[in-house]
């Protein structure tokens, strides 16, 4: 916990990444290159290169 109190891990976003209007990206999560987050998706876990993902949790679609 840092001086705050708030517990924080970086978030960490790959190369060429779209994330549309209103997502919400939780602490800690790796989105890989190339991925595309939906719009007002809820991003609870970590992102795979070239994975498109949507909803509330954001769940697996499709590669691209």
């Amino acid at each position: 916990m840092n001086k705050s109190g708030c517990n924080s891990k970086p978030i960490k976003i790959g190369k060429n990444v779209w994330i549309g209007r209103g997502v919400a990206i939780l602490k800690g999560v790796t989105i890989g290159d190339g991925a595309v987050i939906g719009t007002n998706a809820v991003v609870t876990h970590d992102i795979d290169a070239y994975e498109v993902v949507v909803g509330i949790p954001a769940k697996h679609l499709k590669y691209r």
